[in-house]
């Protein structure tokens, strides 16, 4: 690992290996560190002032997520995905959040419509690409949460952070119009029970995002 990102300090309100976790996640998230970078337990023990133990549970409960590799030698790495790995994501993830959609349209309340609207509206004025990009993290989890598929959703959330660093590396992906109109495009199908025509929505709503992903990544990248 040739360098640490800035890092905040650990909370003495979690424990050890929750804080360090929680940290690197965000920094591998957040595209902090190249595809192929080495995560060095020693120089992380040194970096958050703890032991190796609670490093090495941070980085093991990482490699559960999919977010680091171990490979030969006990080397941890945060690993590269292929353009065909990052669309067979992209497109896994469609086709589970239709799913979840389908389960949830009937408990899609007006009140519930109301309120992702708001949202929406809240992504329209959201000012930097993190704020609208929490945003839609927003819209998506309120809008698949009445399907109750807590299993479902946690592999969706497990897929998105394992491509997220792709939307915001090298100025990343933003397409807060166009996903704008998506995004009301599903809530006006779900309004008139249209719930196929919701699904088809924002399955595609997924791959256009798919899209624009592979087109921003450079020629370079791996096939």
């Amino acid at each position: 690992m040739s360098s640490i990102p800035v890092l905040p300090a650990l909370s003495e309100r979690r424990t050890a290996s929750d804080e360090v976790a929680d940290t690197l996640r965000d920094a591998i998230i957040t595209g902090q560190f190249a595809d192929g970078e080495e995560l060095n337990q020693v120089e992380l023990a040194k970096h958050f002032g703890v032991s190796r133990v609670p490093v090495r549970e941070a980085l093991r409960r990482l490699q559960a997520e999919g977010l680091v590799t171990a490979e030969a030698h006990r080397r941890v790495v945060v690993p590269g995905l292929n353009r065909d790995r990052i669309s067979e994501i992209f497109e896994i993830r469609a086709l589970l959040e239709g799913y979840l959609l389908e389960r949830a349209a009937p408990h899609i309340d007006a009140d519930q419509i109301t309120a992702l609207r708001r949202i929406c509206d809240a992504m329209d004025k959201a000012r930097g690409r993190d704020s609208w990009l929490a945003k839609n993290h927003e819209f998506h989890h309120r809008l698949l949460a009445p399907a109750e598929g807590v299993f479902t959703v946690a592999i969706v959330e497990r897929l998105s952070q394992q491509v997220e660093r792709y939307l915001r590396r090298s100025g990343g992906v933003h397409r807060p119009e166009e996903a704008g109109r998506e995004h009301r495009a599903i809530l006006a199908a779900l309004e008139k029970h249209a719930v196929k025509e919701a699904v088809k929505v924002l399955q595609q709503h997924i791959l256009s995002t798919r899209d624009s992903v592979l087109a921003a990544l450079p020629a370079s990248h791996p096939e």
